[in-house]
């Protein structure tokens, strides 16, 4: 018994593992290329995922709820956030809280409804609200570090 074709044979059986089901085929018909092929049937990029916005939007929550933990009655520079008058005059009690809470879920919405109405800007919302994350956290660790009761 000769064994003229067994290249053959283990050949076509490798094409055959390697390859996609059905296009081991191609690799032997002399019009067609398989790479070729693969970049045709491919499917036109998508918008980028709403992961995107979801971390950015979970960063931008983490970052305003430590700066609201570290600002807890606290003096506040801002006079937007800080309490109009009564015992607590010039801190963050309340009506600081109030802004806060409005302030990041208001943000949260127009990231969604953005992400919502322009997909391709998916990624660019979630960079922004990574980007605003950071800036409260980089007030909470101002806040931290001008804050007696944090020292040690």
């Amino acid at each position: 018994m000769k064994r003229q074709g067994s290249w053959m044979l283990l050949t076509v059986a490798g094409l055959g593992m390697v390859c996609h089901a059905g296009h081991a085929q191609e690799f032997l018909s002399p019009g067609a290329s398989y790479v070729s092929n693969l970049r045709t049937t491919r499917e036109a990029p998508s918008a980028p995922s709403l992961l995107w916005v979801h971390a950015g939007v979970a960063m931008q929550v983490a970052g305003s709820f430590a700066d609201w933990a570290t600002s807890w009655k606290q003096p506040e520079g801002n006079s937007l956030m800080a309490e109009p008058g009564g015992q607590y005059a010039g801190r963050f009690y309340r009506a600081g809280t109030v802004n806060k809470v409005a302030l990041s879920a208001g943000l949260a919405a127009v990231s969604y409804a953005i992400a919502w109405k322009w997909p391709k800007a998916r990624r660019y919302v979630g960079v922004f609200n990574m980007s605003v994350g950071a800036g409260f956290g980089a007030a909470a660790i101002s806040n931290t570090v001008r804050n007696p009761y944090y020292k040690p």
